[in-house]
């Protein structure tokens, strides 16, 4: 009987144990979570885009967030800040979410920079429907355009970092207009989701 005894006792402080360290530890978002962020940001007038999101939960009342948006660049800094700050509470309040959001200028006016970024958003979506594209931008010069971007991934995606940089360089390079593009891999901690790519 002894026995049997501490045998429960251990069992019960071993079950206990797994399920206070989970979010001691900080749990993984769910997909459910994942999307209602995505799609409460975008709801907003002035995101263009959402990439780079990361969730820390450490349980009820202590979930962090940390996401960066995109908003033209042709509008008052001092408007876009405010919807940075409207979102931020409004998370707090409302989801008893602690959100810090980095807010990315995007050029949106620039009919040659726009026709650009829809040919190398097709490159990409040809390669593979499971990599996203953020923060893209054109430096023009008077012999060629750097075309500087990131491609985000998530860590299970097959291919390697510099195979994928090739292969979309390959591609680009084929562009008119002498373009050259200058590519960062970022790695997602969720699943790519191409409906929150930048909105242009």
């Amino acid at each position: 009987m002894g026995l049997v005894v501490a045998f429960m006792i251990m069992l019960t402080g071993f079950q206990l144990i797994r399920k206070t360290s989970n979010p001691l530890l900080g749990e993984a978002p769910s997909r459910e979570l994942v999307d209602d962020i995505y799609h409460t940001i975008s709801s907003y007038d002035g995101i263009l885009g959402i990439h780079d999101l990361n969730v820390h939960n450490y349980g009820p009342g202590r979930c962090f967030a940390t996401v960066h948006c995109e908003v033209p660049a042709e509008r008052d800094v001092l408007l876009s800040h405010d919807i940075i700050d409207n979102i931020e509470r409004d998370f707090l309040e409302n989801k008893d979410l602690h959100l810090v959001i980095h807010m990315d200028p995007i050029l949106t006016n620039d009919p040659k920079t726009n026709e650009l970024r829809q040919q190398v958003s097709q490159i990409i979506s040809e390669i593979s429907q499971g990599i996203g594209m953020h923060d893209f931008r054109v430096v023009w010069g008077p012999t060629h355009a750097n075309l500087v971007f990131d491609v985000c991934v998530s860590f299970e995606f097959p291919m390697k970092d510099d195979e994928l940089v090739r292969a979309i360089s390959e591609k680009i390079r084929k562009l008119p207009g002498n373009c050259y593009p200058v590519i960062t891999v970022d790695h997602d901690y969720v699943p790519i989701d191409r409906k929150h790519d930048t909105k242009i």
